[in-house]
Parts: C-alpha cells; sequence; structure tokens
C-alpha cells in the first residue's frame, strides 16, 4: 500500500489527538466517580423507604400484601381511554398485551370422560377501573358456541360467565352471565351453589356486549365499583350440546362459589404512595413492589426540571454558542445523546420485571439499570427488599436518571474536541502546508522521471537538476547524472553492433577467401581436410548470417520510418501468409487459427505486419512441444485488435516476462542449427511500437503448459 508524504505528515499531525483522548479518559473517570457515588445515594434512599414503609404496623395486612396468589388475584389496570361496551378491543390498548391467559391449568370443573383441548376452551381476560365502573374484558376461544334458550330459567344450560364477588361489607354474591344472541347482555343474582341454574333476579347494573368472533365470543362487561370488595373471581363455562345442555368444563380465575376460594382484587395504594410523599426526591420516582413482582404503588417523577428564563450572555458565552453550534455535527460522534423530556406515564399494576428484582425479593440489595422503551435515557435503579418483622413483604425500587452525570461527561468531551479542533486548524495548517509544498516537489520529480524513460526502456529525456541546495535537490542532481550516464551506455549499446558488423564483415571476407582459394590450390586432399574447410566456410556463412541480422536490427528504426502505412483487413492477411508461408515453410507444424467471421481493418505496413508474426510464429515453433498446435487467435477489443500467439512447451519465467524484448536477450536452453542473438523479439517489439501498439509475454494461465504473445495494435493510428 502506497502512502504520500502529504498523508504521512498528516498522520504524524493526528498526534494531536491526545488531547480529546485525554479528556475523554478524564470525562469516564468522572462518570465513574459519579455512577458510584449515586449508586450510594439511591441504595440509601431505598434502605430508607423500606425502613419507614417496614416500621408502619399493619400496612401491608390492610394493602394485601401477604398470602398473595398469582393463580387467581386479579391486578386492576387504570383505563386511560374512554370505555365503549361495544364488544370491541380498541379501548383496551395499550394493555392487551398485559392479558393473562386462563386454560388448563386454570380448570375448575369438568364433565366425566370430557377430553379437553386448548381449541374447546381458553380465554384472555383483563380488568381495569375507570371512573365509578370496573370494566371487565373475556377474549374466549370456544370450538362451539350454544346460546341460552329463550323459553328456558336455566341459565347454566348454554355457554356463561359466573362472577364472584365479596362487597364492601365482606358479605359474597355470586352473578352469572349468557344470552340467547350475540349482543347487549346484563348479569344475573344467582344462589352460592356452584351448579345453581335458576337466577333470583336480574341485575341491571352490571352490563355489557357478546360479539361472536371467528373462533369464539368476546365479552366487554362494566361493574359499578360499589358492588365491589376486595375478592372478585370469574370463571367461564363450557356448554357443547344443544340437545342434553349440560356443563362440560369450567375455567376460572378463582371458584365463584365461596368468599374465602375468590382472587384479591389489587390496585395501586393511596394509602403507600401518600407515604411516600415525605421521601420525595427531585428527578428521581419510587415504586414498591409486591412478592409477585407487580407495582403497587408509585410515587415522584424521572423528567427533568423545567427550564429557568435564559439570562442575558457576555461576548465569550456567545462565542462559545456559536462554536457549539458550528462543531455540534462532531460533538455528536463522540458524546452520548440522552433524553431531557422524558415521558413518565403512571405505572400501572403489571410485572416490573428488572434485574435484581428477583434477589431483592430474595434479601439482597442490588443497584442496576436499564433504557425504557423508545426513549433514549439511561435509568439507574436501587433495588432493596421491603420487610416486615423480618419477613419479605416486597420490594422498593428507587429511579434515578443518569442524565446529569452524562451532561457532565458530555461537556469535557466536547471542550475537549473544541480545544483539539483550534489545534488542528492552527497547527494542522502550517503542517498540511508544508507537507503540500513538499510533495510537489516530489511529485514534480517523480514526473519527470516517469517521462524520462518510455514504456519500452528508452531514455527519451533528462531530468531537469533542482537548484535547491535540500535533500530533495541533491536527489534530483543524482537522478539527473544517472540518467545522463544510463542514456550514454545504452547508445554505446546500441552503436557496439553496428561497428562490430563493419569491424568483423572486412577480415571475415579475407577469411572466406583464403579457404576457398585454399580448397582450389589442393588438388587432391584427404577427406578429412576436406570436411575440415567444409566445416570453416559453414561457420563463416553463419557469421555472415548473424551480422546481416545484427545490421537488420539496428537499422530497423531508421527503415521504419520509410515506410508506408495503409488499411488492409489484417485478419484476412494472416490467413494468406499462414496457408501460403508458415505452413509451406513448417511442414510438420500444425497451425490452428481462430479466424473471425467479419473483416478486421487494421491501418499500417502489411510488410512489417507479416515480419513481426514472422519473429512471434518462429519464437513458438522453437519453443513448442512437439505434437502440440501452435495457435492464432484474432479479435476486437473497442479501439483495438488483439493477436495472440500461443505455443504448448516451456512457461515463460515471471521474472523474465518484461526482459524477453530487449536487444541481444535470449533464453534459449536448446541448441539449433541457426543462429540466435536475442534479436528476434526486439524486432516485434519495435515494430509494434512503430505502430502505436503494445506486446506483452506471459505463461499460460488455463491449465496448459506454454506461453502466450499478445499483441494490442490500434484500429486507427496517428503520424508518429
Amino acid at each position: 500500500m502506497r502512502f504520500s508524504l502529504r498523508l504521512k505528515l498528516t498522520l504524524v499531525s493526528l498526534l494531536l489527538l491526545l488531547i480529546p483522548l485525554i479528556g475523554f479518559r478524564f470525562s469516564d473517570i468522572i462518570k465513574k466517580d459519579l455512577v458510584e457515588s449515586r449508586k450510594k445515594t439511591l441504595l440509601f434512599a431505598a434502605r430508607a423507604v423500606s425502613s419507614a414503609l417496614g416500621g408502619r404496623t399493619g400496612l401491608f395486612d390492610r394493602e394485601i400484601f401477604h398470602s398473595l396468589d398469582p393463580a387467581k388475584d386479579l391486578y386492576i389496570y387504570k383505563l386511560t381511554n374512554p370505555m365503549r361496551l361495544n364488544g370491541k378491543t380498541d379501548d383496551w390498548q395499550p394493555f392487551l398485551s398485559e392479558a393473562r391467559t386462563f386454560g388448563r391449568e386454570h380448570i375448575l370443573f369438568v364433565e366425566k370422560n370430557y377430553n379437553y383441548t386448548a381449541d374447546s376452551l381458553h380465554f384472555k381476560h383483563l380488568v381495569g377501573v375507570r371512573g365509578k365502573y370496573l370494566y371487565a374484558l373475556f377474549l374466549v376461544t370456544d370450538d362451539k358456541i350454544v346460546y341460552r334458550n329463550p323459553n328456558s330459567l336455566r341459565l347454566n344450560r348454554s355457554d356463561h360467565l359466573q362472577i364472584g364477588i365479596e362487597d364492601k361489607n365482606g358479605k359474597m354474591h355470586r352473578y352469572l352471565v349468557t344470552t340467547t344472541k350475540p349482543g347487549w347482555i346484563n348479569g344475573f343474582l344467582m344462589p352460592r351453589y356452584r351448579f345453581a341454574a335458576i337466577p333470583l333476579r336480574m341485575e341491571p347494573a352490571i352490563q355489557g356486549m357478546w360479539e361472536e368472533t371467528d373462533g369464539g365470543y368476546i365479552i366487554e362487561l362494566r361493574i359499578p365499583m360499589k358492588f365491589i370488595g376486595q375478592k372478585l373471581a370469574f370463571a367461564i363455562g363450557d356448554v357443547d350440546d344443544e340437545k342434553e345442555r349440560t356443563m362440560t368444563c369450567l375455567i376460572g380465575t378463582a371458584a365463584t362459589e365461596s368468599a374465602d376460594k375468590l382472587g384479591w382484587l389489587l390496585s395501586e395504594s393511596t394509602t403507600i404512595e401518600k407515604l411516600l410523599k415525605s421521601f420525595d426526591r427531585p428527578h428521581s420516582r419510587v415504586l414498591i413492589v409486591d412478592t409477585n413482582q407487580r407495582i403497587r404503588a408509585s410515587y415522584g417523577s424521572l423528567a427533568a426540571e423545567t427550564s429557568k428564563k435564559e439570562k442575558e450572555r457576555t461576548f465569550l458565552e456567545s462565542l462559545h454558542a456559536k462554536i457549539y453550534a458550528i462543531l455540534s455535527p462532531l460533538y455528536r460522534l463522540f458524546t452520548q445523546p440522552f433524553s431531557v423530556n422524558i415521558v413518565t406515564p403512571r405505572p400501572q399494576p403489571t410485572t416490573l420485571d428488572l434485574k435484581g428484582i428477583k434477589e431483592g425479593l430474595e434479601g439482597k440489595s442490588s443497584v442496576t439499570s436499564y433504557f425504557p422503551k423508545e426513549q433514549q435515557v439511561e435509568i439507574m435503579a436501587a433495588i432493596v427488599p421491603l420487610l416486615e418483622q423480618n419477613k419479605i413483604v416486597g420490594a422498593v425500587v428507587v429511579e434515578q436518571t443518569t442524565n446529569s452525570i452524562l451532561a457532565l461527561q458530555n461537556k469535557v468531551i466536547e471542550e475537549s474536541l473544541t480545544f483539539t479542533v483550534l489545534a488542528f486548524v492552527i497547527g494542522g495548517f502550517g503542517l498540511l502546508f508544508f507537507a503540500s509544498r513538499l510533495s510537489s516537489r516530489i511529485r514534480k520529480l517523480g514526473n519527470q522521471a516517469s517521462r524520462a524513460i518510455s514504456s519500452n526502456g528508452q531514455i527519451i529525456t533528462t531530468i531537469d537538476p533542482s537548484p535547491a541546495s535540500d535533500e530533495i535537490g541533491d536527489l534530483s542532481r543524482t537522478l539527473s547524472s544517472m540518467l545522463d550516464q544510463l542514456k550514454s551506455q545504452i547508445e554505446y549499446r546500441e552503436k557496439m553492433a553496428d561497428n562490430l558488423e563493419h569491424e568483423i564483415r572486412t577480415p571475415l571476407a579475407g577469411i572466406s577467401a583464403s579457404l576457398k582459394n585454399m580448397a582450389q590450390e589442393m588438388s587432391d586432399p584427404s577427406p578429412r581436410i576436406r570436411d575440415y574447410l567444409d566445416w570453416a566456410l559453414e561457420d563463416i556463412e553463419r557469421l555472415e548470417t548473424l551480422l546481416t541480422a545484427v545490421r537488420d536490427a539496428t537499422n530497423l528504426s531508421e527503415a521504419l520510418a520509410h515506410d508506408f502505412k495503409e488499411d488492409f483487413d489484417l485478419s484476412r492477411a494472416i490467413e494468406m501468409w499462414l496457408n501460403h508461408g508458415w505452413k509451406q515453410a513448417f511442414p510438420g507444424i500444425d497451425f490452428v487459427y481462430n479466424s473471425p467471421q467479419s473483416p478486421h481493418m487494421l491501418h499500417g505496413d502489411p510488410a512489417r505486419i507479416r515480419q513481426m508474426l514472422d519473429k512471434l510464429i518462429e519464437n513458438a515453433i522453437s519453443f513448442h512441444t512437439e505434437e502440440t498446435p501452435i495457435e492464432i487467435n484474432l479479435r476486437q477489443e473497442y479501439d483495438f485488435l488483439e493477436l495472440r500467439v500461443i505455443n504448448e512447451g516451456t512457461p515463460i519465467p515471471q521474472e523474465f516476462e518484461t526482459q524477453i524484448f530487449s536487444s541481444m536477450v535470449s533464453f534459449r536452453q536448446q541448441k539449433g542449427t541457426r543462429p540466435h542473438l536475442g534479436l528476434g523479439l526486439y524486432i516485434v517489439q519495435t515494430i509494434v511500437a512503430h505502430h502505436q501498439g503494445s506486446v506483452r509475454a506471459s505463461s499460460l494461465q488455463d491449465g496448459r503448459t506454454g506461453a502466450a504473445f499478445t499483441v494490442r495494435l490500434p484500429t486507427t493510428v496517428t503520424p508518429s
């Protein structure tokens, strides 16, 4: 991965982040200390409430904290919506999720040989109070509804609701609700015996609605609060046979025939709430929970105080406010938001399921925290057991938000970030300016170095040495001197082959003539002498061939400048060269040419393109494995023609893929009859560059072993 100098200096400037990191650490220490202090304060307050309530003799007996039975006790919800007796559940929101289900575990009676299933009978139940009435809702699932016979006085011979009430004087009353059809219903006062069927009289004050549903029916009922004392029970009776009309099953909250079997009717304790007023703490709430984890009393609010009237700001305060407004998006990334306006609805008598409640009911004090639903605020709660004569009757929960702690922590973080931003603006700007100046000089030097060398490794220009007396100036002068020396060496190497060819050809011609004259002067040389002369003449011929190849390679660039370019169909030209040239020259080689269907036009010199292909074909044949074909592929890709020559055989080492096109470079390991100086691929590269194309060599990647040479030529070539 490459990192620019500007980026490195920027990273160094990030050391300024130590400032907010120190602030973060300091704020964490403050928060931990304040949280520990808050825990101790809440525990102290909770223990004080527990001691005060535990010292009230008879308080928990009067408020029904003893002998609670969660299976049959009923909890009254404080209904907030206007209640309409319409047999619908709309008015019962949002309490429907609190509805208890009564089924197999709550069977009070079942007929012998009756096979009870949950689908045959079960119901969900809610009870609440609003104004002078107690409202009850029953969502009954019944596989078969049997209504009352209008001509019969026996009310228990149809599906019905039994009600057991103990009034304020401790007297037991039993009512039954049934109907001949869906609609308005009333209660009937019944004898106390469970199976009593004939009512004593109708009770018009007990009224409601009976509505059918897909799987059963809904009963919505209203009972005056003056009828009800401290005990109450409901039971649903099920009749399935319209002929026999015998009750098959009775499921209820508790038995309805006697006062001692009824369940307690629990509600919020106004007495305890009055006592809690003396422990009023700002921004805190006290909850009293019974042994069934039901909230029985609460007092206080978690909402913050109303803000005071804003006073006139000083100049520094106004400046700070403007900076805060500008940097507020940054503050939000690091500070912890919280809700200032906390919605604290009046707690309902429902289960309080907090971590530590069960431990508190077992006698262990603890402090926990939680986040209310849909509110971005953390509430810390201290939980201690509520004792009466060393007996646990409930738990005290004192709650308070952590807003004040978070506000202080956020303030420390905001101040640290503000100072850091100012340090970045002043010090960071200077570092970035220096980095930009330094990197621009280095980039300029790098661009000069990249332009000095062409893609084929030729040095085409030099680097302007910088007059600066620093390290970058020294580097530019060193690179300039280095390129000048390399250019001189390259020019010497390129001219050396031409000079050697000129110097060697004259003595070589003399040696050849002398050997021929020697052969003519000998009248009858021995066979051995004749062989020596033939071998010497053959080697001289090979040397002349090599010198000719060297001359052609060194003069190729000058010759290309005088070539004539034209538009021609490369696909058809390759097919013609293949059939009339390469197949004739290499009769034992199998060629595979994937010829395109449409013409592929190229602007260039056909003779030079063939010379280039001749070298590639000869190279492929030299390295191919016997009985494997030479593959030629041609395709058009956008504005380029891509030509590939593939042979199976020796792969090209990866480190040689870029060097193989250099002059006088060869990696041949086998020896042949023809001389090789590593000029064939150099000629290929030179011709391709003259046509403004590119050539590359690579090993095969398709599972075969061999090499592929890919030539890309533009379809239209601008004058060079």
